[in-house]
């Protein structure tokens, strides 16, 4: 290569390692600025995902108790229509003569109303209904999911 091409070899190489060392002078300065810069990002990052999951489980269970209390509601009027039905067929009234016990329970709820047997009945019915539905009630809870 000769006397010129040896010096710019030798040149060459000396800026080489200079821009090494001003590289590895810089990396060793702003390592611990950029770590702690990092560190700090982490943290936020890691605050706003810990709140956005916080939103995310409050709708959850705001959807829960809504779909809870929906379908308590629902249970409840259809308890409250079957009352009404209950209470709207309580009342009997004899059509017309189609076999031969007809006549004759016709002639009885005839003779029992002096004796005003009809609020006792509609008591016992009433009774007899509640029961059936809070037994009702106790079997569709008794019930477990998974056939347990």
């Amino acid at each position: 290569m000769g006397i010129i091409g040896d010096a710019f070899k030798k040149l060459f190489g000396l800026l080489w390692e200079v821009i090494k060392w001003i590289g590895d002078l810089l990396y060793r300065l702003f390592k611990p600025v950029i770590d702690v810069i990092m560190n700090v990002i982490e943290v936020i990052f890691a605050l706003i995902d810990a709140f956005l999951y916080f939103l995310y489980n409050i709708g959850l269970v705001v959807t829960k108790l809504f779909i809870l209390i929906f379908q308590t509601a629902k249970l409840l009027w259809s308890l409250v229509v079957g009352f009404g039905k209950t209470l709207a067929s309580l009342t009997y009234i004899p059509h017309s003569p189609g076999n031969g016990f007809s006549e004759t329970i016709g002639k009885l709820f005839k003779i029992a109303e002096p004796m005003q047997l009809n609020s006792v009945a509609y008591i016992l019915l009433f009774i007899i209904w509640l029961f059936t539905a809070v037994s009702a009630i106790k079997l569709v809870s008794s019930i477990r999911v998974g056939g347990d």
